[in-house]
């Protein structure tokens, strides 16, 4: 059964305007960054549909070693988390948001409006 706490944080991540989201979470030593109302785009490797709990997303990022997890909100409480194992480059999405880890991208993210949102080529997200 989940918690009412991740229940908590899952409804407010959209109905809420993402507000109560922390701007980072970490799994194992690696920062994750927010970006509210944003997709990451690259290599998804996993998917978990009917997210009960957010701790289902950091389990299963730190299983395949993630660079980025989205979470997207599919119903009125229905939500789902995809999995990548690198980043392209972040694309505007109502009902989503990503959290990507800040050393997979050089040293984080700085979009200033400009090009791909800093994350170079496609491929530039996977750590060496």
């Amino acid at each position: 059964m989940h918690s009412t706490s991740s229940t908590v944080l899952l409804i407010s991540l959209l109905f809420l305007d993402m507000a109560v989201l922390p701007y980072a979470q970490f799994v194992g030593a690696r920062a994750y960054l927010l970006q509210q109302k944003m997709e990451c785009k690259g290599g998804k490797v996993y998917d978990i549909d009917n997210v009960q709990d957010i701790e289902q997303c950091k389990e299963a990022c730190r299983q395949f070693d993630c660079d980025a997890v989205n979470l997207f909100q599919v119903g009125e409480f229905a939500f789902k988390c995809e999995i990548l194992s690198y980043v392209t480059n972040l694309q505007p999405a109502n009902g989503a948001a990503c959290y990507y880890a800040q050393d997979a991208l050089g040293g984080g993210y700085n979009n200033g409006g400009f090009g791909n949102g800093g994350f170079g080529y496609p491929g530039f997200g996977k750590r060496k």
